[in-house]
C-alpha cells in the first residue's frame, strides 16, 4: 500500500503533475482488471500462489513446470476477504455498526450482516463476559439476613 501511495503522483503529457485518484492505475488511467496485479502482489506477499489446474502442483508463473500445461489458477486471498476482515475489526473495536456500514460501503443491513460473521471465539468471549457479569451481580445481590434480636427492635 505504501508503494501504491507513492505511485499517486503522475506526470501528464503536458508536463504537469497530478495525483491519480485510483489505487491501481497506469500513469493515472484505469487498468482493465486489477485481479492479475492483485494476484501477483498476494503471491509476492506470501498469501497466495499459482497452482496447475491439471496436476495441482504450485507454479512460478503461467506455465506448469511439472506437466507443461499453461492452465494455471490462483489460490489465495481475494480482495473481498479484506473487506470482511475490516468489517469484523471495526465491529469488535466498538465502531457503531451504522458507521462501519458507511465506511465499508454496505447499503443494506442484510449484506453487512453477511460480512460481520460470528466466530467460535466470539461466542466463547460472549459467554465469558456473561459469566463475569453474573458473578459480579450475585455479589451485589447478597440478601440481608435479619436475626431474631434485630426483628424484635
Amino acid at each position: 500500500m505504501a508503494r501504491r501511495k507513492a505511485a499517486r503522483p503522475v506526470t501528464t503529457a503536458a508536463g504537469d503533475v497530478m495525483l491519480a485518484e485510483l489505487v491501481f492505475h497506469h500513469q493515472g488511467h484505469p487498468i482493465g482488471d486489477f485481479r492479475k496485479a492483485w494476484q501477483t502482489a498476494c503471491v509476492a506477499a506470501g498469501v497466495g500462489k499459482f497452482v496447475c489446474r491439471q496436476c495441482g502442483q504450485p507454479t512460478n508463473g503461467h506455465k506448469c513446470e511439472s506437466c507443461g500445461t499453461d492452465s494455471v489458477r490462483y489460490v489465495g486471498r481475494l480482495f473481498h476477504d479484506f473487506r470482511r476482515t475490516a468489517v469484523r475489526n471495526m465491529v469488535r473495536a466498538g465502531v457503531p455498526e451504522k458507521v462501519a456500514m458507511s465506511i465499508s460501503g454496505h447499503k443494506t443491513r442484510s449484506i453487512f450482516d453477511r460480512y460481520n460473521i460470528v466466530s467460535e471465539d466470539d461466542l466463547r468471549s460472549a459467554m465469558a463476559r456473561t459469566q463475569d457479569y453474573l458473578k459480579g451481580s450475585r455479589k451485589q445481590e447478597q440478601p440481608t439476613v435479619i436475626t431474631k434480636s434485630a426483628a424484635k427492635k
